[in-house]
């Protein structure tokens, strides 16, 4: 979440190119708005676990929204309370750990898109809003859900957080070495934006968080911080650059504007939505008594 920019690994133009006032005013918005999010995760932190659940599901339904509302604002028909219940639903089982809420909740948020695609005035596209529906509460929801996963486990308040922590710190680094160095394009037919030199940097630097992150949570080892830098680097991207193919199929540049300097909350949460099922995943396997 304290990513600078969603122009991560952003190539300069040419060499010689300086930073523009404009950019300057850029990173110090974002920076500022990073400060006050870390401030929020902290206080979340300090008050609790329920605390840091209603932090979870507040602002990832605000992301989910936003896909919803991009969807609309170019012309789908998304039921979009609908979509936004059925993945607070999905949170909400992750916190009670009831596998039977969880089931209800995805079981309706399939079942229900259909249903809802058979209304009058459902407009030209029924059944890629279907899609766009579900797509929406597992992808974004989901990923709510599997940090909520995370929270609930032993000690699960300093795992989220080191997660959380390991997946930006990699973020940050791709950004940086792509701003100073990038040159070579990682996915230019999905964002001009990304390069090589910040994939290849995002992955050291969510490892070196991720032995940082063993050396202050007692149940993380250096070996399994290790593994959870390697992954958080390695899908972290890929959850960056899934969310600007969806951005870049319905023509908008940031999710939404409540975050300056750093556009919307899915573009902020991107790669830790993506990330989140297999963290938790990850640490089911290898911590003991998780």
């Amino acid at each position: 979440m304290a990513r600078p920019a969603d122009d991560a690994m952003t190539p300069p133009r040419s060499a010689g190119d300086q930073p523009t006032s404009r950019h300057t005013r850029s990173l110090v918005q974002a920076v500022a708005t990073a400060l006050v999010l870390l401030g929020l995760i902290a206080l979340c932190a300090y008050l609790g676990r329920p605390a840091f659940f209603v932090l979870i599901i507040v602002v990832v339904s605000v992301a989910l929204f936003e896909l919803y509302d991009g969807l609309i604002q170019a012309g789908h028909r998304i039921v979009a309370p609908y979509g936004l219940a059925a993945g607070a639903a999905l949170m909400v089982g992750a916190y009670l750990e009831s596998v039977e809420v969880i089931a209800v909740a995805a079981v309706a948020g399939v079942l229900g898109s259909f249903v809802l695609a058979l209304r009058p005035g459902r407009g030209p596209t029924p059944v890629t809003d279907i899609g766009w529906t579900v797509l929406g509460v597992f992808w974004v929801a989901g990923g709510g859900a599997a940090a909520t996963g995370i929270l609930m486990l032993n000690d699960g308040l300093a795992l989220l957080i080191a997660f959380v922590l390991v997946t930006a710190v990699g973020d940050i680094g791709a950004y940086f070495i792509g701003v100073s160095f990038g040159r070579h394009k990682l996915a230019p037919s999905i964002s001009a934006a990304k390069s090589w030199e910040g994939f290849l940097a995002q992955i050291p630097s969510a490892v070196l968080a991720g032995l940082v992150a063993s050396a202050l949570v007692d149940r993380i080892g250096t070996v399994e911080g290790l593994g959870l830098g390697l992954l958080c680097g390695v899908l972290g991207p890929a959850g960056d650059l899934s969310e600007s193919l969806f951005k870049r199929e319905i023509g908008i540049k940031d999710s939404g504007r409540l975050l300056p300097g750093h556009g919307g909350f899915l573009d902020r949460l991107d790669a830790i939505v993506f990330c989140a099922p297999a963290a938790f995943v990850y640490y089911l396997l290898v911590l003991p008594g998780a």
